[in-house]
């Protein structure tokens, strides 16, 4: 195996130091230009500061998934929690989730998963094939987007016929048995689109070391089916994603559970209509089936009177969506204004020798009303001013909320530069399912409110884009560990730089650097962290090599995720990709605390990582 890498990282060397020419230019010229027309269409420079991945960015990745994308922000890393789900902001703690302030889109439709949070519960590394572009817009969010708050928002656009008529089969193979199998099939019937993508992993991961004859486990296997009809006016979508998996420590004090499952079934069902040229209206269906179970021979972290070692729970909750928005040009101003809704219900608790359990808290509901005008100074400039206000109403006990949020700022741009700046006041909750698991601390918690100032100044030459982003941001009573909440402050800066040698070769480097100041228990911590990304073109070969760097001043290691893939097309319908993920074995590790269940004193924590080492081989067939 070692003699690969070495023949691997040889062959890696090579192609990014290598400038090619290749036959055919005009054709790869169009072509290049295709795959980049559908993102720029959608992009809203007010949206916030954007990470962009286009089509032509996302295959020369070779990216499969949102968390082969998400690796590669230095801002915001990917990161996995104790029960081994995607969650970027845990701080390593026992609760459920952390990562709602992180809002998910597909089509601009928002999805969630409701009485749980973010959909990125269900969506943080589901396959991507049926993407053709992902925009990613970091603090702080438009208005006209989600009825809650968010501190990044992600929106994954959908293959649409007019570029991807016809099939695609996808075959991967993968270290330790892992195996994808993908079929799609995009086409226009009339003034009438549609898709359907059904794709099915069975993945096997790097078992952590407990110190025990029995490993953590985070096995898990997806079946995932996404589709859509539409056309000018109308569209509609439906999503459904079954899995099955381990869940690493779950609920076990030291990290030694005899049993630690999970079953979760979500379905997501979407209808928009734009009834005339500046009414929009849209509805939406979340359904969330979650089946825990978790089993130690100790106490578990949430032991309680009716249970003690042995959990076995089936909750269902669902959520539903509505919008209506305006949006219209009046003379120098771009006005949109709308009202939107959100129900959050707890079903039915389940469990097991207990029966259905009655709860004094099972609904969360949210009305939020906006409104948003671009003022249009000259041709190359415009401010911006947005006002939210979000009635968030809870049942039973839990107090209510009132969350006013406003946004002002301001955009210039022209052919060379570019600058943005924003001044904002955000305001967060807890998500039900963290409330009704933890009531004595919860019941009347206060909002957080964020206020923060960022600013982008971008220039672009020719083959050169360069981009310099900075960040600050104050927050009180920061709500992402509510078991510790406490006031936090923190400056976030990021550079980017984009360099295309010609049509074949590109060149990408991001560097990020954040202080964060008074952690409690801590300190200051200053974090750093780099991506570089090589990519060329030669005849029928794509090659691709990224690094993602990482170091903290808490952790004082250093951490390097090298990925490398080699594509092949055999054929103008058949394309072989050999790919190699977390080559040096050293991608960024995150922790798993532990409690001694003799003294109830800390043990070291576990510090696993969210990046197998791993190789696959894909066969794709376009028909």
């Amino acid at each position: 195996m070692q003699h690969f890498f070495r023949k691997y990282l040889v062959m890696g060397i090579w192609a990014s130091i290598t400038i090619v020419n290749a036959s055919g230019i005009d054709a790869l010229i169009d072509d290049f230009s295709n795959k980049n027309a559908l993102s720029q269409s959608t992009i809203d420079k007010n949206k916030g500061h954007l990470v962009l991945y286009t089509r032509d960015k996302l295959e020369r990745m070779h990216a499969k998934t949102l968390k082969d994308v998400f690796k590669t922000i230095p801002i915001l890393q990917y990161s996995e929690n104790r029960y081994g789900v995607a969650d970027p902001l845990s701080p390593g703690g026992i609760s459920p989730y952390s990562s709602n302030a992180i809002r998910l889109y597909v089509d601009d439709v928002e999805v969630t998963q409701g009485w749980m949070g973010s959909g990125l519960i269900q969506y943080g590394d589901i396959n991507i094939d049926f993407a053709d572009h992902i925009e990613m817009y970091a603090i702080p969010p438009s208005f006209d987007t989600s009825s809650e708050t968010a501190y990044m928002t992600i929106f994954i656009y959908s293959k649409v016929p007019e570029r991807d008529s016809g099939g695609q089969l996808s075959l991967i193979q993968a270290s330790r048995g892992s195996s994808t199998q993908t079929i799609g099939y995009v086409n226009k019937e009339s003034d009438v689109s549609y898709m359907v993508n059904l794709s099915h992993t069975k993945e096997n991961r790097e078992k952590v070391n407990n110190g025990t004859e029995t490993p953590l486990s985070r096995d898990f296997k997806r079946t995932q089916i996404f589709s859509y009809i539409k056309n000018e006016n109308q569209m509609l979508h439906f999503q459904l994603i079954h899995k099955n998996s381990d869940t690493l420590a779950g609920l076990s004090m030291d990290a030694t559970p005899l049993v630690s499952e999970m079953d979760n079934t979500s379905i997501h069902i979407d209808y928009a209509m734009q009834f005339s040229e500046h009414w929009k209206a849209q509805l939406a269906y979340d359904y969330l089936d979650t089946e825990l179970k978790q089993e130690d021979n100790i106490p578990l972290l949430i032991a309680s009177k009716l249970f003690d070692k042995t959990l076995n729970t089936r909750t269902k909750n669902t959520t539903y969506s509505a919008d209506l928005t305006y949006d219209n040009i009046i003379s120098d101003h771009h006005i949109a204004f709308g009202i939107k809704g959100r129900i959050k219900k707890l079903d039915s608790l389940y469990v097991k020798n207990l029966g259905f359990i009655p709860s004094d808290f099972d609904e969360e509901t949210i009305l939020s009303v906006f409104i948003q005008d671009q003022y249009a100074l000259s041709e190359n400039e415009l401010i911006t001013l947005g006002l939210k206000y979000s009635n968030v109403s809870r049942n039973k006990t839990f107090e209510d909320d009132d969350l006013l949020q406003v946004r002002l700022g301001y955009l210039y741009n022209n052919d060379t530069w570019s600058y943005k700046a924003y001044v904002f006041r955000n305001m967060f909750t807890v998500d039900p399912f963290a409330r009704y698991f933890v009531p004595d601390v919860s019941e009347t918690l206060e909002p957080q409110v964020s206020m923060g100032f960022t600013q982008e100044l971008a220039y672009h030459y020719k083959s050169h884009d360069i981009r310099f982003m900075t960040v600050f941001m104050k927050e009180n009573n920061n709500l992402i560990n509510i078991n510790d909440i406490e006031d936090t402050t923190s400056f976030i800066s990021l550079l980017n730089y984009d360099y295309t040698l010609d049509i074949h070769n590109d060149i990408n480097m991001q560097f990020a650097h954040s202080y964060a100041k008074d952690i409690k228990n801590i300190g200051d911590i200053y974090s750093y962290s780099g991506y570089l990304m090589l990519s060329s073109l030669y005849d029928s070969f794509s090659i691709y090599n990224g690094f993602v760097w990482n170091y903290d001043t808490y952790v004082e290691k250093n951490y390097l995720d090298w990925t490398s893939s080699i594509s092949w097309d055999m054929s103008e319908n058949l394309t072989f990709t050999l790919k190699g993920e977390n080559l040096l074995n050293k991608a960024k590790e995150y922790q798993i605390f532990r409690i001694n269940p003799l003294t109830g004193s800390l043990k070291s924590p576990l510090t696993p990582s969210s990046f197998d080492q791993r190789i696959s081989a894909e066969l794709e067939y376009v028909f």
